[in-house]
């Protein structure tokens, strides 16, 4: 019987996928620690990790914040993980 969906254990067990992960912040430094890279993660930061709703926000936005804040830490660890 043929498996059509993979699980998260199949994927991991995956050699090359294991490999091309170990590599995934190595990637996200050499796109982020450029000139233009730095810019475009300094503006990210402003626009998210910076920025503060009123109170008057609805749950939405708050919501759709949390997630753009939530992308940028993660972009931000990443670097961290691939300078070590």
């Amino acid at each position: 019987m043929k498996k059509d969906i993979l699980g998260m254990y199949d994927v991991l067990e995956n050699k090359d996928f294991k490999k091309e992960l170990e590599l995934i912040p190595i990637y996200f430094v050499k796109t982020f620690n450029t000139d233009n890279g730095r810019r475009v993660l300094e503006y990210l930061v402003s626009v998210t990790l910076n920025r503060y709703l009123s109170p008057n926000s609805s749950d939405a936005e708050l919501r759709f914040l949390e997630g753009q804040r939530y992308l940028v830490s993660f972009i931000k660890n990443m670097i961290k993980k691939g300078m070590k």
